[in-house]
């Protein structure tokens, strides 16, 4: 099996490259010129982290893993895509409405999050689950987790037409490798549940921030790009600051802090600015989420020899709130989905409220 598929199977949080001072200036120049006479440049903060899941993993997990031996950057040596100056004057809009933000007793999201592919006979599937999350910030106060798996449903349209066809089935036998040889997958959601949990450590994948240094991660965006990028090499080698599997792992990172970490609103303002200065971000708007809400798209693609990758998270086009975030890789050559990850936030944000049990749909 080659690197790259073996890459996909592995869960990582996000890593992160340095970026080039050559590209920057020139996107800034590009971003100049293009820029629309109603376009407000404004001063960016910055926001970084990833979350931790003691407990429940319930949490997204992201596929990262060894790059291609001749990793492909599908921007190196051309022009700043279209898409790169809309991509980063709307990122440090972002980080701006993130340093205003007002921190509350928790951080609080609630997910809707798929897994998959999984294969049945004649269309694939996708697991969901509700997972709502109420991380403290303050190191004495209690984390709560609550969950309710939502069932298998098709994965997508053409998937959906399939089931139908084949009667609409509400289970599924898959084989497996339990003693019973098999395992059944059902469509009815399940049971809600609320418990405490242990957020000790938050970003475990760059080796693990706890509640207090948490707090005090930095806010200026070049020492949050270098503190992530000199963890993420302590793990992964061949994923260096400025290559293209650098830059995937610190996307990931980035946005890791930004949905799944209690983290200073001034942090997260500042990764968002190290999200914006990454090479060959694409912008998309009027995109909709798995919720119908209309979004702006921002994307880090990677081309390898075998595996096409694609990070990407979806934010509001007025408040910046993070409505989803996703990781897609695609076999190069039979044009079929490998991995595929998605969460979709119904909730993001501070807040005082009470813990509760999560229902969802």
């Amino acid at each position: 099996m080659n690197d790259d598929l073996q890459l996909i199977r592995e869960v990582l949080d996000a890593p992160g490259p340095t970026p080039q001072a050559t590209f920057q200036a020139r996107n800034k120049l590009t971003a100049a010129m293009d820029r629309r006479p109603d376009r407000r440049r404004l001063r960016p903060t910055f926001a970084a982290g990833g979350a931790v899941v003691t407990v429940t993993a319930a949490v997204l997990a992201f596929a990262l893993g060894q790059p291609d031996p001749a990793p492909r950057d599908p921007h190196a040596g051309a022009a700043a895509p279209a898409g790169q100056p809309r991509a980063h004057d709307f990122l440090l809009a972002a980080a701006s409405t993130a340093g205003a933000e007002k921190a509350g007793r928790y951080w609080h999201t609630e997910t809707v999050t798929g897994y998959g592919p999984v294969h049945v006979p004649g269309y694939d599937l996708v697991n969901r689950a509700v997972v709502g999350y109420w991380l403290a910030r303050d190191p004495q106060d209690t984390s709560w987790v609550g969950r309710r798996d939502l069932g298998y449903r098709p994965l997508s349209p053409q998937d959906a037409a399939k089931w139908a066809a084949d009667g609409k089935p509400t289970t599924w036998r898959v084989t497996s490798d339990n003693a019973d040889g098999h395992r059944t997958l059902r469509a009815a959601p399940g049971r809600a549940t609320l418990e405490t949990m242990s957020a000790s450590l938050f970003l475990q994948s760059l080796g693990g921030f706890d509640t207090i240094e948490v707090t005090a991660l930095p806010a200026d965006p070049a020492r949050l790009r270098k503190l992530f990028q000199d963890r993420i090499v302590e793990r992964a080698d061949a994923a260096l600051p400025g290559t293209p599997a650098g830059d995937a792992n610190l996307f990931r990172a980035m946005t890791d802090l930004l949905v799944q970490v209690p983290a200073p609103p001034a942090v997260r303002a500042a990764a968002f600015q190290v999200i914006a200065d990454l090479p060959g971000i694409t912008f998309q708007d009027h995109v909709k989420d798995a919720e119908g809400r209309d979004g702006v798209r921002i994307t880090l693609a990677r081309s390898g020899s075998t595996v096409e990758e694609s990070n990407s998270i979806i934010l509001d086009p007025v408040s910046h709130r993070v409505f989803a975030r996703g990781y897609d890789a695609t076999d190069a050559g039979a044009g079929k989905a490998v991995k595929t990850s998605n969460e979709t936030f119904l909730t993001i944000g501070w807040t005082d409220a009470k813990p509760s049990a999560p229902t969802g749909s």
